[in-house]
């Protein structure tokens, strides 16, 4: 990786604006998994989020304090001003994405079902129906398996992180769980475990940067992420947890 410093010459605008700012308050949900968020106690460990937090508020020559949210409370975090900018989302979860200024997109990623080794892996919900599946409390899932949990067609059991979803699976106290493929794909990298990921995505997103729209300091946010993007430094942050 060129050195971050190499690139500060090619962004004056940004300097002055960040010369003037206070601090970035970076929200994040918590309940996100590795490598997007890790967490020690209530401490922000290096992830994506931290890493490409700290990046920006570099760029920006500002500093940058990590402002924990629960999924449930970002817009509302937004409202009372309580956060600048959060990544790792996309407008259709938020209750009122127009009023946010929105990042290019900063990478991919899709729901998968992970079941036992030894079960057939499913390709849609049908092959799903009756099941006990494992969920993420405040998560966004497609309208698609939101019908599917609401109308009894499968079971949702909502589990406080990915390792215990994991170990309910392979224990059988769950049938199936739903992930993001890139969390469950790092995971695995670490703690094998018997279980199988689907080919077939639920559904497919990709993740980006929000902002508050009005304060000129938000743009400059999103102005360097764009530099960033544009230099491939962003890749190659999400490289590093490949």
């Amino acid at each position: 990786m060129r050195p971050i410093l190499g690139y500060l010459s090619t962004l004056p605008f940004l300097w002055s604006t960040g010369a003037h700012a206070g601090p970035i308050n970076w929200g994040f949900s918590p309940s996100d998994p590795p490598p997007y968020v890790a967490m020690s106690g209530t401490a922000l460990q290096t992830s994506l989020t931290r890493d490409l937090g700290e990046l920006v508020a570099s760029t920006t020559a500002r500093a940058v304090v990590f402002v924990a949210v629960p999924n449930n409370r970002i817009d509302e975090a937004f409202t009372q001003g309580r956060i600048d900018i959060i990544c790792n989302t996309q407008p259709s979860w938020h209750s009122h994405p127009e009023q946010l200024s929105w990042s290019d997109v900063l990478y991919e990623d899709a729901d998968v079902i992970a079941t036992r080794s030894l079960s057939r892996s499913p390709a849609s919900l049908s092959d799903l129906k009756g099941a006990m599946v494992g969920a993420t409390l405040g998560y966004h899932y497609s309208e698609t398996l939101t019908e599917a949990f609401a109308s009894g067609q499968l079971t949702r059991h909502d589990v406080r992180d990915l390792n215990t979803r994991i170990k309910m699976l392979e224990r059988g106290r769950l049938d199936a769980t739903v992930e993001m493929r890139r969390p469950l794909q790092h995971y695995l990298l670490t703690k094998p475990a018997n279980i199988q990921i689907s080919d077939w995505e639920i559904e497919r997103f990709d993740l980006r940067c929000a902002t508050q729209r009005q304060p000129d300091d938000s743009r400059s946010l999103i102005d360097a992420i764009h530099q960033l993007l544009d230099q491939g430094q962003i890749a190659e942050l999400i490289e590093r947890y490949q």
